[in-house]
């Protein structure tokens, strides 16, 4: 039996996102761990409304066309992965706190996130990896990505 039930694969639709597609992918078939993905929406720019930042997503706006490349992109990901479209989510956020929640809520065992390895005022700022890592419940693969 696998010490890993249940990954998170949190992407950020870089184009390294490929080294922790694979890495994620491998690890999964390996030790027969459900696999599930996730992106933050967390630089698409959000209207101020009455309600707070909320947009209707069943309605025109100048977010439709951004927020439809952002559902190709997870949908593209998840379809490689073979991942069922419940164990996909878009949500809009903090990226730190809505992979946690997330990872939580669906009883994740370990979460696998891309890190840059960044260092000087990066590293004292942090990263949404180390921010991950300090904070989340459970295990947290940081795979170390190669810059273009």
């Amino acid at each position: 039996m696998s010490v890993y039930r249940h990954i998170l694969l949190a992407v950020d639709f870089s184009s390294q996102d490929s080294q922790i597609v694979q890495k994620a992918r491998n690890l999964s078939l390996q030790i027969g761990a459900r696999l599930s993905l996730i992106h933050v929406l967390d630089n698409i720019p959000m209207p101020d409304t009455p309600y707070g930042t909320a947009i209707p997503l069943n309605t025109e706006t100048t977010y439709d066309a951004m927020l439809n490349v952002e559902k190709q992109k997870l949908s593209q990901i998840g379809n490689t992965l073979g991942i069922e479209p419940a164990h996909r989510w878009l949500v809009w956020g903090e990226p730190r706190e809505e992979i946690i929640r997330i990872a939580e809520q669906e009883n994740v065992d370990l979460i696998v996130v891309g890190s840059h390895g960044r260092h000087g005022l990066a590293l004292l700022l942090g990263s949404t990896a180390n921010s991950i890592l300090h904070y989340a419940k459970c295990d947290v693969l940081a795979v170390r990505l190669q810059d273009d």
